[in-house]
């Protein structure tokens, strides 16, 4: 439980991580000249509150630390199969499989279930117990507990970490319009897990039924 609690305040404070993008070569940051052409960053709140808004802006930018300093990171609106989200450069989505990942290291992902009208949320704690099982006993986190996760409006978060300290989380997420999904994230234990988790929960934050 402790361990579990330790590894969600780390995420919140990813400016003591390395970013991985930078240091793999998939992306960076968008430089001074281009955050200049937008007037703000834009916020992970920001993202999901303008996503009840019928028609998207191409791309988004919104704010990340990084060494104890803010900064912008650009993402662009992708189509999955009955929703869109935004997804960051360096970050590869596959509509074909629900799919969002870091484009060099694809171990780092999450998956996206649309839920039906009327899913029961009882029911997919039991799921998520259960699919969960396997890595170990799953912790229970909601509101507070979630720090300044971009995730912490979710209506469920599960979490667990298996022997090799990977964790993983099954999370039931709502959108501004009601639509609801099911995030099964994957995170090996390294040092940008937190900046990987805070990039990647924007971008969750984000998804839209069309």
């Amino acid at each position: 439980m402790k361990k579990s609690i330790k590894r969600i305040a780390v995420w919140t404070v990813a400016a003591s991580l390395a970013l991985p993008l930078g240091a793999a070569g998939t992306g960076s940051f968008a430089s001074n000249a281009q955050a200049a052409e937008v007037s703000a960053p834009v916020s992970a709140k920001a993202i999901a509150a303008s996503s009840a808004s019928a028609s998207r802006p191409a791309t988004q930018k919104f704010s990340v630390m990084v060494k104890g300093k803010e900064t912008m990171r650009k993402a662009t609106l992708k189509q999955g199969k009955g929703y869109s989200l935004y997804v960051a450069d360096g970050y590869t989505f596959s509509a074909a499989k629900n799919k969002l990942y870091l484009t060099k290291y694809p171990s780092y992902n999450t998956t996206i279930e649309k839920l039906p009208a009327g899913y029961n949320l009882e029911k997919l704690r039991k799921q998520g117990k259960s699919e969960l099982k396997k890595y170990g006993k799953a912790n229970s986190y909601i509101g507070d507990q979630l720090f300044e996760s971009p995730m912490y409006k979710a209506k469920l978060f599960l979490q667990v970490s298996d022997k090799n300290n990977t964790t993983h989380n099954y999370i039931v997420w709502a959108s501004p319009k009601g639509d609801a999904y099911v995030f099964r994230v994957t995170i090996p234990e390294s040092e940008f897990a937190g900046t990987f988790n805070e990039i990647i929960e924007t971008s969750l934050a984000s998804v839209l039924a069309n």
